[in-house]
């Protein structure tokens, strides 16, 4: 008798234990804040709302998105500690921004990083994340978790009178993101000088600045840059239409508030976050057409690729600059920088080339 009391007590903290484990797994009703740098009604506004109601769908309604737009909770430059601090539970943080804590991820931003393929580009630098040891171990010391891929888009430069050639901006200063572009405008004569993105119209407007780096066209259509310049050269090498751009940026969670949801959780939200991925980089490529059309017919810019002397200099000058960007990294102590990007541009080929069979 008393063994099966035994039993049946063993039976029921078992099933008690099991209840108890469940309900701790289970989603709790919760609300994120998510910090943008950009308005709600533009492009970027349309897509992130799209991510936040196919989180809230898929978590049940358990999960819920607090929006805060144009940089009301967390400013775009302070977005990775403001997510570690926990003022925001999801930001957009681009690396260059935080170039001493995430040097393995700037340095996807080398020159000509990609071309015309965004998807390939999203899908290698998401891979990257996930399986490049070293760049894994740097977003695992930072304690973040990727859960919203960007691309920027190619980056040409932004002038006001026509940049016939490359000289026209020697000794002027221009606007960069920073980088390996850096070094790369330096080697073309000119002045380059870090800029956040939404100082670049003010600063160009009153003559501060002679010229925009990095006019992502999406960007630079929400921040209406288009009143600003007159003229877009794509900066182009030999076989090219653009040099690259910006895939070293996304929204972030910070890594304790990721490990606390449900497995079944985790898994939903990177299966979004590819899904994202794709569908951003596809709607960008359109976008960009749309902008280009726009800022044409209504802004009267002109838009223009580069001649062929000038196709030279621009190569030349961006494998000048990725040599010196990764020796600057690696004497920083990133030693592993070549092994990141040689990863990335593995991923990326291979991507481009199941891409290019569809």
């Amino acid at each position: 008798m008393r063994r099966s009391i035994l039993k049946l007590a063993a039976a029921a903290l078992a099933v008690s234990s099991f209840t108890f484990n469940a309900t701790a797994q289970e989603l709790q009703q919760q609300t994120w804040k998510m910090s943008i740098p950009t308005g709600e009604r533009s492009w970027f506004g349309g897509i992130h709302k799209w991510w936040g109601s196919e989180v809230e769908k898929r978590s049940g309604g358990k999960i819920k998105i607090q929006y805060f737009w144009s940089d009301s909770l967390v400013k775009w430059g302070d977005a990775l500690p403001g997510i570690q601090s926990g003022v925001a539970d999801l930001a957009w943080i681009s690396s260059s921004y935080h170039p001493a804590q995430l040097p393995n991820y700037m340095a996807l931003d080398h020159m000509f990083n990609y071309g015309e393929d965004y998807v390939a580009a999203v899908n290698a630098a998401l891979d990257a994340m996930d399986n490049q040891p070293d760049l894994k171990a740097e977003l695992v010391k930072n304690d973040i978790v990727p859960l919203m891929s960007h691309i920027s888009g190619l980056a040409p430069v932004g002038t006001k009178t026509p940049l016939s050639n490359m000289d026209v901006l020697k000794g002027k200063t221009l606007r960069t993101y920073g980088g390996a572009r850096t070094d790369f405008y330096k080697a073309l004569g000119w002045n380059p000088v870090f800029m956040v993105f939404p100082d670049m119209y003010p600063a160009m407007d009153r003559g501060t600045i002679d010229a925009l780096g990095e006019l992502v066209f999406l960007l630079s259509d929400v921040f209406k840059l288009n009143e600003v310049v007159k003229n877009v050269h794509m900066m182009n090498p030999p076989g090219l239409k653009g040099n690259g751009g910006v895939v070293g940026s996304a929204f972030f969670m910070s890594g304790k508030k990721f490990r606390a949801l449900p497995p079944a959780t985790q898994k939903m939200l990177v299966d979004l976050r590819n899904e994202y991925g794709v569908r951003y980089a596809t709607e960008l490529m359109k976008a960009e057409d749309q902008i280009r059309k726009n800022w044409s017919e209504k802004n009267k810019i002109t838009f223009a690729l580069s001649t062929p002397a000038d196709e030279q200099r621009i190569a030349q000058a961006g494998t000048a600059a990725n040599e010196s960007y990764m020796k600057k990294l690696e004497a920083e102590g990133a030693t592993n920088v070549r092994k990141v990007v040689g990863y990335y541009t593995d991923s990326r080929k291979k991507f481009e080339a199941a891409n290019a069979k569809k």
